[in-house]
């Protein structure tokens, strides 16, 4: 039976949150300061950031104790709590139906927790055979257009389960119970996944329109059994910083190279290619970017617009390279104008520029330079003599 997709958006969390912080107002008025779960809020350097997951199946609510204290109360099945703040090193997690003591946990564990990191604990199992599972997750940063994401086999009395793009390949390799698979990067958007029984090749599992937003590590943890009808999927996103490329960029300006005036568009990064090296000899490594812009090839010819490359962040952002963006047409329709070193007439690297195929109100741009040409103060060796 098809299952459904279990969200967790941040405004989820937010009700989650706040419902769970008004049950932890009326618990903490009943629960001594000593048997209270101890939380750093500011969330300083060398604590863990901790979210729950409830996947025992054919259980309600339950309780989560931290090191003998109340932590979380009245967690439903299929949800991940917010953010639980610790400090680093090993804790007991115990887990009891909604409003027991300690003594009547389902399941109990040891969590080794390292400083500055985030993790899942996720409850697995059914009633009667529960535990408690420690994942921690990738939150460094990722490229810009680019998520992160995993899947979390926690369905029982399933020997492997294989997650697939809907129709095609496989995305990972087959998963036993409480197996994880290896992070992968995705380019970001909304993606149709299963998850087959590995052996028979049979559908458990269907996610539709699965989005995984940018700059976002995402975790699919798959919860619930087969036999009931209670599969689903808990989708857990934590957004992670943007990645500081390094290299040159390029932009597109208003006004000319002589007299650049705003930033109109950012291209993205110009480097040199990352495969492996081809051909025989030696040749100047030139670097290469492309960016698509939301500006008509009409509007960047009809005033002036140039398009300049600049040092990173670390060289202080200078123009190494400009065009103005004028010119002849080529018989596809192209532009092609030639990068000048700044400062001087050296012909540099040229950049190739077209309207976007499939939306007239867009343009491409290709940039080409040769990756050594120097800034404008050190002394530059002619790459191509401007006639």
């Amino acid at each position: 039976m098809p299952a459904r997709i279990q969200a967790t958006s941040h405004v989820r969390d937010r009700l989650l949150v706040l419902g769970a912080t008004v049950l932890l107002v009326f618990v903490a008025l009943a629960i001594p300061g000593s048997g209270r779960a101890v939380q750093d809020l500011d969330g300083g350097a060398g604590r863990a950031r901790v979210r729950v997951v409830h996947g025992i199946a054919n259980t309600g609510p339950l309780d989560i104790y931290v090191d003998g204290s109340l932590a979380l109360v009245g967690m439903l099945f299929a949800h991940a709590s917010g953010d639980v703040v610790l400090r680093g090193g090993e804790h007991t997690i115990s887990v009891v139906p909604a409003g027991s003591s300690p003594e009547t946990a389902i399941t109990s564990g040891t969590i080794a927790l390292g400083n500055d990191t985030q993790v899942y604990v996720a409850l697995l199992g059914t009633l009667d055979s529960a535990s408690v599972e420690l994942f921690e997750v990738d939150i460094r940063p990722l490229e810009q257009g680019s998520a992160r994401f995993r899947i979390i086999n926690g369905v029982p009395n399933v020997d492997e389960i294989t997650p697939i793009f809907s129709g095609g390949d496989a995305l990972s390799e087959p998963l036993g119970f409480g197996n994880a698979s290896q992070y992968a990067s995705i380019d970001a958007g909304t993606y149709d996944l299963e998850a087959l029984e590995t052996v028979s090749g049979a559908p458990l599992l269907t996610l539709p329109q699965t989005r995984f937003a940018e700059e976002t590590t995402v975790d699919l943890i798959l919860v619930g059994q087969v036999s009931d009808g209670s599969l689903t999927t808990v989708v857990a996103p934590i957004p992670v910083e943007l990645a500081r490329a390094e290299g040159r960029t390029a932009q597109i300006y208003t006004g000319t190279c002589t007299e650049l005036d705003r930033v109109e568009a950012n291209l993205g990064i110009v480097r040199t290619g990352q495969g492996a090296v081809v051909g025989s000899g030696g040749s100047d490594p030139v670097a290469q970017g492309f960016g698509s812009v939301g500006i008509s090839f009409a509007a960047l010819v009809e005033s002036p617009h140039a398009v300049s490359v600049s040092e990173d962040a670390d060289a202080a952002g200078e123009t190494i390279a400009c065009g103005d963006i004028a010119g002849t047409l080529t018989d596809t329709g192209a532009l092609v104008i030639a990068l000048r070193t700044e400062g001087t007439e050296v012909v540099s690297g040229v950049a190739v520029l077209a309207p976007a195929l499939d939306d007239p109100e867009a343009t491409g741009v290709s940039v080409f330079l040769v990756a050594g040409v120097p800034t404008a103060e050190a002394a530059a060796t002619p790459v191509i003599v401007g006639e």
